[in-house]
């Protein structure tokens, strides 16, 4: 009996070939994430979520903003990406860096914003953004500096990021400093040290301040930080008074020179403050060396008081004092 092999044969293909259709039909159920992120259209075809570039970075750069302008920011940002690292040199690859940013910005995770943003200027300094990107990382230093917290692996951070502040209002400094955000940051950098009790840098951002923009209407608002943050390392009056001193001097210079300030009447009233304090530490000393039976010594404190602290309750006291003592020093 003769057996028709062929028969058999293709019999056996076509069930080989159905197997193989309801195995890829059966995986691409199982595993439907393998096929995530394919899209189609009429001028690409699919197109896998790792896809090619496109042939040109104008293309490319079209292709990555209409993801970014239906607000799928992840994948505008993994197309933007891909121009940057294809076409680093074109004209449309600023154009990528800034909108890494912008996606950074619209997802919450300022920081990681700002990096890319200044990435932008520093990789591409003749960009047309340079302006908007300084007005937009010169709004996230504030949103720090007001508390914001940063993003960490995706979460939020426990504490307020307000180092990362005095980071993007350096970085504005420093790229444009005679931009309209320049003398602005500055005096924001002044304030983040603040905020961090980093006083010796902010008296430093705010002395540059008045150096660099001695025009700035800021300016009287910085010799009156300058004087607080000089004040902030005062110790009691039984101990060193050179930062009380410091900060004496910088308020007497602030309402000498600014007396028409809506922050003179506060300037004076800390003055006064400052004053009575310094006063008092005098008189300890010179009580001290009353204990010590050292009369001359005590006097002079006393004369100190008197002369350069009148207005202040110890001159009475000192001025009582230098009457009982001076037939005793004479």
């Amino acid at each position: 009996m003769k057996k028709n092999y062929g028969i058999v044969s293709a019999s056996m293909s076509r069930r080989s070939l159905l197997h193989i259709v309801l195995a890829l039909l059966l995986s691409a159920t199982a595993c439907p994430s393998a096929f995530a992120g394919w899209v189609w259209s009429p001028q690409t075809g699919w197109i896998g979520p790792g896809g090619a570039v496109k042939d040109s970075p104008e293309e490319q750069l079209v292709f990555s903003v209409a993801f970014f302008d239906r607000k799928d920011y992840e994948r505008a940002a993994k197309e933007f990406k891909k121009l940057v690292r294809a076409y680093k040199e074109s004209r449309e690859a600023a154009e990528a860096q800034y909108y890494l940013g912008r996606c950074q910005e619209e997802m919450g995770d300022y920081y990681k914003a700002f990096l890319e943003y200044r990435k932008t200027i520093q990789t591409y300094p003749s960009t047309k953004r340079f302006d908007e990107i300084l007005e937009r990382e010169y709004q996230m230093g504030n949103y720090f500096l007001a508390g914001k917290k940063r993003k960490v692996f995706g979460s939020v951070a426990l504490l307020p990021a307000r180092d990362k502040a005095v980071e993007i209002y350096e970085a504005i400094v420093e790229d444009g400093p005679f931009s309209e955000y320049g003398e602005l940051a500055q005096y924001k950098l002044g304030l983040a040290q603040l905020a961090l009790k980093d006083y010796e840098p902010a008296v430093t951002a705010f002395e540059q301040l008045i150096s660099r923009y001695p025009q700035s209407p800021l300016v009287d608002d910085a010799r009156f930080q300058i004087a607080g943050a000089s004040l902030k390392g005062t110790f009691a009056p039984e101990y060193d008074q050179a930062p009380t001193d410091l900060a004496i001097r910088e308020l007497e210079a602030f309402v000498r020179e600014y007396p028409e300030s809506e922050l003179s009447t506060d300037a004076s009233s800390r003055l006064s403050e400052l004053k009575d304090r310094r006063a008092q530490h005098e008189y300890q000393v010179a009580q001290f060396y009353e204990r010590r039976k050292h009369p001359a010594s005590a006097a002079m404190y006393y004369h100190t008081i008197v002369k350069r602290y009148a207005g202040t309750p110890w001159a009475a006291k000192a001025a009582e004092r230098l009457a009982i003592l001076q037939p005793a020093s004479s």
